[in-house]
């Protein structure tokens, strides 16, 4: 063990070791499985001195058998270095592959040339200090992750969980690994009182005393066991500091120079940096340093830290100028090193020319984060040109708005709009007006949206004419941009005029990118007017798109499954979100993506996944992210809060707002439905349910069938007239009278609640028992005993009880083992996997798989699955 043998004598190893033996025994279960062509990850987590890295350094040592080792680390940079540890591995790489990280615009291709080179042959991929990675390089690991079961990669992943805040990009990959049946967490446990107890052995040192104020951690207990003297040091930091006595003045420059490196010194800076071989030794001797596959390094982050707090007054910028100096005397200085450097020296120029490169360099990896970063740092400079400063805030914005700061987005791109006025640039004027009014638009501010593309166009409306294609194309984007605002109003006839102007410009402009656009939008149009064959069409564009999913595409995707939602082709919709939300991540496009986690959590909610629901509701709203994604889960938690305990907890009114700051009938009517739903519920009047008779009325017919037949639906339930002209199917028959019609309706469509209240519509006795079962299934309790008291109340002597959580719990009378198989089923996974997983036979598992669609009264898995969801089984 590395780090042992170095510095423990005599049984201590034995000691660690034997208290992690589990944890190790878990990492090499996990490396067996990938020898066999299961792949997998292991996130090793623990705090700083715990002992992570010497434990993944034991179990190398120990347990691999000929796999190839690749052991890359993020550096302890103020703004990270996009991607990396990948750069630190480039080496081992293929040409092409090293050719798409120094200048590969596009993270999936990047990640897909990574997965390629791993798979080869059985790898073991270490990346260390993941607390102090990326974007970039956490949305890699998740990519290979994904990939990972079906190769002989296994990837160790070593991060300080202690350190990850709750909007730290780690904890997405968390949240990964706690999902996947092929990744698991290993925490590194600090050491026992008794482990303590036999490394001090014979020393006069009190082992309950020293277990307490090191808290068991493992470098902490080292440390102070090396001192012999009677007064232990009281701080772990004398303890370090007392192994630099005797050190000349080359050994404390190479320790000056390595507090202001970002992890390690490469071996071609150690000539230009004036590092010596005695230097090299004296520190090495003291085990203050260690070499590792990246250059010469601090033994520990502690070190770093310790010898920081003495390092000369002063001596910072002269340590990072040679720094500057010696990367520049070698090829191709990483601009994000260089940023690091140029800050510690206070050269503002270098810092605004390396910060700017640094995150152009950032945004091509997918670092959105750290792209953002780096611009502003290039901004926070000044003294800049104004066309400079202009791309600048522009560069900024656009990834202030696609890691969901939009506030910050806007302000950055007004301020370049600013400059671009003063400059008479109006192609650009005209590119901020539009991006300011996407901003404005997923901010919830739809008015100064449509002001804003109005303004874009205007800006070279009266150069279209004689135009250059750049001018025509940015004009055609912005007509494009206007069509989707009124689609999403579903005003589908301006659209499809704005539309037809779109694409006369995209053909003279020859710009086919404008021309995708708008047949996308146009699509959405066919879609909602109801044409059958325009999803298919949709889809067809989607897929011949580039693999590098940009914004036009992730909106097809976007809006495509919103729209499949909205019109309860929910199965489609299922299968479509499963396929597009992974996606999104891939590509890094957090807005589209939350956006789509809304739309699932309306999709689990019309299913009776009210608790699937809730969780990817809590996913958008328990972090920042764009009102326009919050609109669904805020409305969602409201309404799932109402039918279970009859209180909305203010969700249904701040849902309300902001549908209203939006003003688009597709977001509107939802929680008019809801408001509506809510005075049926509880019996007390709302001040908007006039507001709510008006959308219903003055709604757009075409495009809105199912949005209007819902509130018709529950108007129809408070007693009001309501006209049932171009209602979806469903809700004109229950509003006609035809409730048993409607509820089979309903069924079908695998909306167990609104079948449910169908049945009681009918006031047929069974019928309503059969719906009481169904909403205590639910859980609805609230609305099950409004339905009850109102039987009560009508005279009905025998009024079902609620069931008992037992009976709720399986209903269809499965065993506890055909229970678990159908938890797997929802997983995917296939007879053979599950047959692996729970180490049974193919032909058992076959029998399981039988018995649960017998007693489910279904034919297929997917209806399995649906129906134990509906029933309660499942959550």
């Amino acid at each position: 063990m590395y780090w042992s043998t170095e510095q423990l004598a005599g049984s201590i190893p034995t000691v660690i070791l034997t208290e992690r033996e589990h944890e190790l025994g878990e990492l090499e279960t996990r490396a067996a499985k990938a020898r066999t062509g299961h792949g997998g990850a292991v996130l090793v987590c623990g705090e700083s001195g715990s002992g992570k890295t010497s434990f993944v350094e034991t179990f190398i040592e120990r347990s691999l058998d000929g796999e190839r080792v690749l052991w890359g680390a993020a550096d302890p940079l103020s703004t990270p270095r996009p991607l990396g540890p990948l750069h630190d591995l480039a080496d081992n790489f293929s040409g092409s592959t090293q050719a798409l990280l120094r200048n590969g615009d596009q993270p999936f291709e990047i990640f897909a040339a990574v997965f390629d080179e791993l798979r080869t042959e059985p790898t073991l991929l270490v990346l260390d200090d993941l607390h102090w990675a990326d974007q970039g390089t956490i949305d890699l690991f998740r990519f290979l992750l994904r990939r990972a079961p079906q190769t002989h990669l296994l990837m160790i992943g070593i991060a300080r969980d202690d350190e990850v805040g709750v909007t730290h990009p780690l904890r997405g990959l968390l949240g990964d690994v706690a999902r996947s049946s092929h990744a698991q967490s290993l925490a590194v446990p600090p050491l026992s009182l008794d482990a303590v107890t036999s490394m001090v052995g014979n020393r006069a040192v009190d082992p309950a005393w020293l277990h307490r104020v090191t808290g068991g951690n493992a470098f902490f207990v080292c440390e102070m066991l090396d001192h012999r003297t009677s007064d232990l040091p009281t701080t772990v930091r004398d303890a370090i500091l007392a192994r630099t006595a005797g050190l000349d003045g080359r050994a404390w420059d190479l320790l000056n120079l390595l507090t202001c490196a970002p992890g390690s010194i490469a071996d071609h800076l150690l000539t230009d940096l004036g590092v010596s071989l005695p230097a090299l030794r004296a520190l090495d001797d003291a085990k203050l340093i260690k070499r590792d596959a990246r250059g010469v390094a601090f033994r520990h982050d502690l070190c770093r830290l310790a010898v920081t707090s003495v390092i000369p007054p002063g001596a910072e910028p002269a340590l990072h100028r040679r720094f500057i100096d010696a990367h520049h005397a070698a090829s191709h200085p990483d601009p994000a090193i260089i940023t690091h450097h140029a800050l510690g020296a206070g050269d503002r120029r270098l810092i605004t020319t390396a910060a700017a490169a640094a995150g152009r360099a950032a945004t091509r990896s997918g670092a959105h984060t750290q792209a953002a970063e780096f611009f502003r740092i290039a901004l926070a400079q000044g003294g800049l040109p104004a066309t400079t400063e202009a791309e600048l805030l522009e560069l900024l914005a656009a990834e202030y708005y696609l890691t969901d700061r939009l506030d910050d987005a806007i302000d950055a791109c007004r301020r370049a709009k600013l400059l671009r006025e003063a400059m008479s640039a109006d192609v650009a004027l005209s590119a901020d007006y539009h991006a300011l009014a996407v901003y404005e638009w997923y901010n919830a501010n739809r008015a100064l949206a449509d002001d804003l593309v109005t303004a874009a166009i205007s800006v070279l409306d009266h150069r279209s004419e004689s135009a250059e294609p750049p001018t025509l194309t940015q004009l055609g984007h912005a007509f494009a941009f206007q069509a989707f605002l009124a689609v999403q109003s579903t005003q589908l006839d301006t659209a499809r005029q704005l539309l037809l102007r779109a694409r006369e410009i995209g053909r003279k402009a020859n710009d086919p990118m404008l021309l995708v656009r708008v047949d996308l939008i146009e699509g959405f149009c066919d879609v909602l007017a109801g044409r059958q064959i325009a999803r298919a069409d949709l889809l067809e564009i989607l897929s011949a798109g580039p693999r590098h999913i940009d914004e036009i595409y992730s909106s097809g995707y976007t809006n495509l499954s919103y729209f499949d939602v909205e019109q309860r082709r929910l199965g489609l919709a299922t299968e479509l979100l499963d396929f597009c939300i992974p996606l999104m991540v891939e590509h890094d496009l957090p807005v589209c993506h939350v956006v789509q986690l809304g739309s699932r959590s309306r999709l689990k909610m019309l299913t009776g996944d009210w608790e699937g629901a809730l969780a990817d509701s809590d996913s958008v709203l328990g972090k920042p992210s764009a009102p326009l994604a919050r609109t669904w889960p805020l409305l969602i938690r409201a309404v799932v809060s109402l039918r279970r305990n009859g209180d909305d907890l203010g969700a249904l009114d701040e849902a309300w707002r902001l549908a209203n700051r939006f003003g688009e009938p597709v977001r509107t009517l939802p929680v008019a439905s809801a408001i509506v739903e809510k005075s049926w519920l509880t019996g007390v009047p709302d001040d908007r349910l006039e507001r709510c008779r008006s959308l219903l009325r003055e709604a757009p017919i075409v495009g809105l069938e199912w949005a209007r037949g819902e509130l018709a639906m529950w108007l129809h339930r408070l007693g009001g007239a309501v006209d049932t002209e171009s209602l979806a199917a469903p809700y004109r028959l229950l509003v006609d009278g035809h409730h048993m019609a409607a509820a089979q309706a309903f069924d079908e469509l695998s909306t167990p609640y609104d079948a449910a209240l169908a049945m009681v519509d009918s006031g047929d006795s069974t019928q309503t028992r059969r719906a009481l079962d169904i909403l205590d299934r639910l859980g609805a309790d609230a609305v099950a005993a409004k339905v009850r008291y109102d039987l009560r109340s009508q005279g009905t002597r025998v009024v079902p009880a609620p069931r008992r959580a037992t009976t709720l719990a399986n209903p269809a009378g499965l065993t506890t083992r055909q229970i678990e198989v159908l938890r797997l089923l929802e997983d995917g996974l296939t007879n053979a996997e599950l047959a692996e997983r729970l180490y049974l036979s193919v032909k058992t598992v076959d029998h399981h798989v039988s018995a649960i669609l017998t007693k489910l009264q279904v034919t297929g898995r997917r209806d399995a699955v649906r129906r134990a969801r509906e029933a309660g089984i499942l959550s």
